[in-house]
């Protein structure tokens, strides 16, 4: 197995052997062996005459089975973050490095053929992993196997049993959990927290502005259109479809477009009139809750 990784390099002057200036070059890994997927670190470092320079080629990985994760360089220094895919010893070609001198010239020394063991896609703590048997066929001619059929049925009804009580229970409390989650008990919730809110006259447009949201998505949940995404008068003409009571629907547009005159006109609003906006709202949700008769 090897993969060939094509080095970008810069226009080489000239080629000479690392003895002949005193430069030399070091790699090492940063493990012998690894796993499938793991990364491991090739490092490169160079020891170069006072005033030299070295240029470290820019790996480019084509092969499939394996990736370059990250490069980190230094002045004299570079680290390759490879992760191989698959099993075996990998081959890797020499990989150049260019060294400028003090005096300009240029020079290339080289590594030699690398090579990284890729040993096994386990972590080492599943050794203690012993085979595993396949099922042994039971054969039940016997008395005792109808026995056996018989009390094994019992068990089987009483698992299902168990389930089906169990499931029994779970729509129960869903259905609990859902009548908490009404429109009209969310609405009461959000106004609660509303009113725990001091009222500030000057900020008027911010509360409005989260009592209209709170009306809008109780209209939404309750009847099922998009009211956070009209306008006030998109909703007022849709409501005398909607609502069999033409007095809440006149009660909506009218908090509605209170909301609008106290977000847009930037006025500020007295507390009296934000009380009765709020009761107004509560009021709203009492009318237009669903009324369930048996």
């Amino acid at each position: 197995m090897r993969y060939y990784l094509p080095v970008t390099l810069l226009m080489i002057a000239s080629t000479l052997s690392a003895q002949d200036r005193g430069a030399r070059l070091i790699n090492r890994w940063s493990a012998d062996t690894v796993r499938v997927g793991e990364p491991v670190t090739l490092r490169l470092e160079v020891d170069l005459p006072a005033g030299s320079v070295p240029h470290f080629p820019e790996l480019t990985v084509t092969n499939p089975g394996a990736s370059l994760a990250q490069t980190h360089l230094e002045p004299m220094a570079v680290e390759y973050v490879l992760t191989f895919w698959e099993l075996g010893r990998v081959a890797l070609p020499g990989i150049p490095v260019k060294i400028v001198a003090p005096d300009g010239s240029e020079k290339i020394i080289q590594t030699d053929s690398l090579s990284i063991l890729v040993a096994s896609v386990l972590s080492g703590r599943e050794r203690d992993i012993r085979e595993i048997k396949g099922m042994v066929p039971v054969i039940l001619t016997s008395a005792r196997s109808i026995w056996f059929r018989i009390g094994l049925g019992v068990v089987l009804l009483g698992v299902i049993a168990l389930i089906w009580r169990s499931r029994r229970q779970t729509r129960l409390a869903q259905v609990r959990r859902d009548e908490k989650l009404r429109p009209e008990a969310i609405a009461r919730k959000a106004l609660e927290q509303l009113k725990a809110v001091p009222y500030r006259p000057e900020q008027a447009g911010e509360y409005y502005l989260e009592l209209s949201r709170l009306l809008r998505r109780y209209l939404e949940q309750r009847l099922l259109f998009r009211a956070l995404e009209m306008t006030t008068s998109e909703i007022k003409d849709l409501l005398p479809a909607e609502l069999d009571d033409p007095a809440a629907a006149a009660l909506i547009g009218q908090v509605l477009e209170q909301s609008d005159l106290a977000k847009f006109a930037g006025q500020p609003q007295p507390i009296a009139r934000w009380r009765q906006d709020v009761d107004l709202v509560e009021s709203i949700v009492e009318r237009t809750q669903p009324m369930f008769r048996v």
